[in-house]
């Protein structure tokens, strides 16, 4: 019986080493976005259609670099005065979101911020103004943005 234990021993080992190592890899994941450029630009006019539809209509954005968003409104709220929030989703890019808040500032001037993001894929875009006032889409790898738990 003493002769058995340590090879009982060694495979138990053996098997918990195993299955330690299947749990360290990681899946890969797929890009969305690989056939769009890494900044697009995003006229304020393209912007404001979002503010213009009512929820469960549907939207067409025409983004310059050919890459266009279109898909259902499937939230518009107006939490503030100066504070209007729409979330779109496309069916065309996997049901991706567009989230886009517009935000009138104590000047009257006008702030966007927006993303777009699907969680099963590992890219997305983030808007971003320059310093001549223009809005560009930027792409972003979530994969270094959002950590799994």
């Amino acid at each position: 019986m003493k002769s058995l234990c340590r090879p009982l021993m060694l495979c138990l080992v053996l098997l918990m080493a195993h299955d330690s190592q299947a749990q360290a890899t990681r899946m890969i994941p797929r890009q969305l976005f690989n056939e769009y450029a890494a900044s697009v630009a995003a006229p304020v006019n393209e912007l404001d259609k979002a503010f213009s539809a009512a929820a469960g209509s549907t939207v067409a954005f025409n983004f310059s670099g050919k890459f266009a968003f279109s898909g259902t409104v499937i939230s518009s709220l107006k939490k503030y005065n100066n504070l209007y929030t729409v979330v779109v989703t496309s069916p065309l890019l996997h049901d991706a979101l567009f989230c886009i808040s517009k935000l009138i500032n104590n000047d009257n001037t006008v702030t966007y911020v927006g993303r777009i993001l699907n969680d099963k894929y590992a890219d997305g875009y983030v808007l971003k103004k320059d310093n001549t006032g223009n809005y560009f889409f930027n792409k972003i790898k979530t994969t270094e943005l959002i950590q799994d738990y």
